[in-house]
This record gives C-alpha cells, structure tokens and sequence, in this order.
C-alpha cells in the first residue's frame, strides 16, 4: 500500500487561459507520459471556471463536494452537485463554473466509458 495526498497543500493553479480559479491535485502520472487513464482532483473556488474546450478523450467529471453548472456542445447549462457525474464523449466542447466552489474528481482515458446499471 502506498499512501499519498491530494489536498488543496498539493495541488498546483494551472496556467491555462480556460481555467480560471481552479487548482488541479493529480492522482495519476497524465496519459502522455504512457498512463492508460489520468486522474485528478479538480477545485473550482467560488466563481471559479472551466472555460469551453473539446474532450481531448472521454471524460468523466464527479462532484465530489459543492455545486456548480456545467454545459456540453449544446451550451445548455445544467446544474450539478455533490454525487453527481457528467461524462463528456472524445472531442465534444465543454464547459464548467461554480459560484460558490465545487471540488470534482475528474477521469480521463481513450477507453473510459460511464457505468451502465443494468436492470
């Protein structure tokens, strides 16, 4: 067993023009370094944002804690909270933002796919 943290002391503030507001605390080495998924832990503070991208892959994005909005290629913003989950498909434009802070855990891979309850 090996034992790590993710908490906002590791995180890192990305500098990237579509993220606003957002720390990011990786819990896996990313895809490009030859990892099969990558994943992180995603804080948004208080009016932070996501600003509109494509999905470079499949992407699932879980509200661990808080609430927030959050908009696939229609642009409808629908609202998200804590236990809840979105999954983006390769190369579909999305976008997130949070007014009062939301932490998400975010999964990403060529292959992920959301569960399918089956009945």
């Amino acid at each position: 067993m090996e034992r790590f943290k993710f908490g906002s002391e590791v995180a890192f503030a990305p500098r990237q023009d579509i993220l606003e507001g957002v720390t990011i605390a990786p819990l896996t080495p990313p895809i490009a370094a030859g990892s099969p998924v990558q994943c992180a832990i995603f804080r948004l503070g208080p009016g932070g944002r996501i600003g509109r991208h494509p999905a470079l892959v499949p992407q699932i994005f879980a509200v661990l804690e808080g609430t927030g909005t959050v908009a696939g290629t229609d642009g409808v913003y629908e609202d998200i909270r804590a236990g809840e989950a979105v999954f983006w498909a390769e190369g579909e434009e999305h976008e997130t933002s949070s007014a009062s802070g939301l932490t998400a855990l975010v999964v990403e891979g060529p292959e992920l796919r959301p569960f399918e309850r089956r009945a």
